[in-house]
């Protein structure tokens, strides 16, 4: 177990530059949370507790309450995402991947360029995971780290999508929307 310094200083990356703190992940891989732990760390539980303790044990940040990204410093989110095996020894998608809650009350006074998403979710940092089943949080081995942007082909897709989603609220028909 190592020493935790004090959070938010002295980091092993450079907290506003988005190839740092991805040149960093890597450390990460082929090893786990328990690998970086420090003594006293109480481990996180519930949704998104991964994500927290990947924060806080590896990336050495605290834990907030701030809506926009993680590394906002360098405009970047952080998602770790689970993969499976199959029968064949490949890596497969466990599930799906969510980018940003939709805050049905704010989203409709947001063109998409300032918007929650757009802000939050333009460049990932991907941290993917093997799922196993009954296995601590703490024992899950990381196996790949993606920076990720999102490319323009599938931003038309997305704005548009945005676009239909503020139709929808602003017509008071938001339980139509569905993932």
């Amino acid at each position: 177990m190592i020493a935790l310094p004090k959070t938010g200083t002295n980091l092993p990356y450079e907290i506003t530059d988005a190839t740092s703190i991805f040149d960093y992940s890597k450390r990460l891989l082929g090893k786990t949370l328990r690998d970086y732990i420090w003594e006293g760390y109480q481990p996180k539980k519930g949704k998104g507790s991964l994500g927290q303790m990947v924060e806080n044990i590896f990336f050495l940040l605290e834990t907030n309450n701030y809506a926009g990204a993680d590394f906002s410093e360098a405009g970047m989110e952080l998602k770790c995402t689970p993969l499976k095996k199959n029968e064949q020894d490949k890596y497969l998608i466990k599930e799906r991947l969510v980018c940003n809650m939709i805050n049905y009350c704010e989203v409709v006074n947001e063109d998409f360029e300032h918007s929650h998403f757009y802000l939050k979710c333009r460049l990932l940092l991907l941290l993917f995971y093997l799922h196993q089943p009954n296995c601590d949080s703490l024992d899950l081995k990381f196996i790949f780290s993606v920076l990720w942007k999102l490319p323009k082909k599938d931003l038309l897709i997305i704005r548009h999508d945005y676009d239909v989603i503020i139709k929808k609220i602003k017509e008071g028909k938001a339980h139509e929307l569905s993932e």
